[in-house]
């Protein structure tokens, strides 16, 4: 924890008071009293010594929205969205850059800042997080009024994260190339992939994702268990078919453009870390200038265009300089600069960092699924944590909602667990959650097991036996109930489907024998 010397010296700066009131501009405040956690929101900061008021009350942060309000202070959790959108008179785009790996943390930013460079916008922004990362900015002014007849000022948190997305996409697919065992970030780093691993800590598997040898499509290679009386499909083996209790048989499907050849290869998506399941109505980030409790380092605007060359002794209170590069400076923006982005990401069909669908079985469960059947890292999560808070709400919201929990018992279950936090989650943050999902009306599966930044980034994945098996925590559950229901109580099978296996077994055998007389 940083000491109240250095705080008190630190925010009573002028010029640093100054670009923090510049920054809170119509925008929502909200300040951090070091392990108490938050202060009152919504809150503001109107003239430079709020900030040395608030730092003399032991104030160790200033967080900020990415939306602009017409009025802070009628901001509340129970505003519906309508009325929140009324309030809302738009947003910038903040994009938070975290990566395994301080020089990979870099090199990603830049490539964002390249990204952005080569959709024509000029007034980009950046700033060092604070502690291991960076934001990466586009004022509101750049942005076009409306697209597609929907204005843009409606269009949060969904536009910003689509936004991301695109941007995540366009960087590992124009800008991160491989070469045999060799990744290129732009034309000037290289490393092979046995650097990355070595930087990151991250396996094979990990930084690695399956394509078709043939046209190149990522992840098309799955396998499919065919019912062989009444033909139903299905990607969970259960034997027999859930249907007609026919037998399964085991059927490997192929790419769609026909081939059945599949090859590994550097997945730029394992080392960019840009949250954007984070990204909610009245979400926050750093403030300029602001301290960061963990590092002890200030949130400090830098220009893009040295960013390869920031090192952290910058951010060292004692060495801040205010600099003439504003971050979300919108003096020299082109209004509607950011157009063409808009529109791409608005029309693109986003894939590499996209979470996989919810399937059927996940939908069909209507009872809830009993606590002992959930899987180890969602265990861990509600036994209460340090740190990783607000992704394991995001998880836990997601992972319960697909295994039968309506969002009364959610809201139970969530609010026991943020008891056991070490530090608790401000209430009004759960609750805002909770109905922006209950509006939304739709499931969405809780991140894979492979996503490091959710289960291993904060030690909660501890993998049993069963985890190998399946490759989301929702699937671990459904397959457990089911194997549990199967236990109670196998159904005998009828004279029908003993007579169905009969014949199967007789033609496999026909088959093999068949292949024994002809290599013979």
């Amino acid at each position: 924890m940083i000491d109240i010397g250095t705080i008190l010296r630190h925010y009573k700066r002028k010029e640093i008071q100054k670009e923090m009131v510049c920054s809170a501009k119509d925008r929502e405040v909200a300040v951090k009293y070091g392990e108490h956690g938050f202060g009152k929101r919504p809150d503001t900061l109107s003239y430079p010594n709020d900030v040395l008021e608030f730092a003399k009350n032991r104030a160790t942060s200033f967080h900020v929205s990415e939306e602009h309000w017409s009025n802070v202070f009628n901001i509340s959790p129970e505003l519906k969205k309508e009325e929140l959108e009324n309030l809302r008179s738009g947003w910038d785009l903040v994009i938070d850059i975290d990566c395994p790996n301080w020089k990979i943390s870099k090199i990603i930013s830049w490539l964002v800042v390249r990204s952005l460079q080569e959709h024509n916008i000029h007034s980009i922004s950046a700033k060092f997080s604070g502690n291991k990362g960076f934001h990466i900015g586009v004022p509101m002014k750049a942005f076009p009024k409306k697209i597609h007849e929907k204005k843009i000022r409606t269009w949060f948190p969904d536009g910003p994260k689509r936004i991301a997305t695109y941007l995540i996409d366009y960087i590992s697919e124009q800008l991160i190339k491989t070469t045999g065992n060799k990744v290129m970030f732009g034309e000037t780093y290289s490393f092979t992939t046995e650097e990355i691993k070595e930087m990151t800590n991250l396996s094979d598997e990990e930084i690695t994702k399956t394509k078709c040898g043939k046209c190149g499509k990522p992840n098309k290679k799955t396998e499919e268990f065919v019912c062989t009386k009444c033909g139903i499909k299905t990607n969970v083996n259960t034997q027999n078919c859930n249907s007609c209790g026919g037998l399964l048989q085991k059927k490997q499907t192929i790419c769609s453009c026909g081939s059945d050849k599949f090859v590994r290869e550097f997945n730029p998506s394992s080392i960019i870390d840009v949250d954007t399941l984070l990204i909610s109505s009245r979400h926050l980030y750093r403030m300029p200038y602001s301290l960061h409790e963990k590092s002890g380092l200030a949130s400090i605007p830098i220009n893009p265009d040295e960013l390869l060359r920031f090192k952290k002794e910058q951010a060292k209170p004692q060495n801040v300089i205010v600099s003439k590069n504003r971050f979300l400076d919108d003096e020299k923006t082109n209004p509607g600069e950011a157009t063409e982005l808009v529109l791409a990401a608005f029309d693109s069909e986003p894939s590499l960092t996209e979470e996989p669908k919810t399937h059927v079985e996940f939908e069909t469960v209507q009872d809830a699924i009993p606590p002992q059947l959930f899987p180890p890292c969602i265990h861990n999560i509600l036994s209460g944590l340090k740190d990783g808070k607000k992704r394991s709400m995001f998880i836990l919201i997601n992972f319960l909602s697909n295994v039968g929990y309506n969002y009364d018992k959610i809201d139970e279950i969530l609010s026991e667990w943020n008891k056991k936090n070490q530090e608790p989650l401000r209430e009004v943050i759960i609750k805002g959650q909770l109905r922006y999902r209950r509006v939304q009306k739709k499931k969405v599966l809780p991140p894979n097991c492979n996503n490091k930044s959710y289960y291993k980034n904060f030690g909660v994945c501890t993998p049993d036996a069963f985890c190998a098996r399946i490759r989301n925590p929702v699937n671990y559950t459904v397959l457990k109930a089911k194997l549990a229901q199967k236990k109670g109580g196998r159904k005998k099978l009828t004279e029908e489907q003993k007579e169905m296996r009969r014949k199967y077994r007789e033609q496999k055998k026909k088959l093999e024998d068949a292949k024994k007389e002809k290599n013979i």
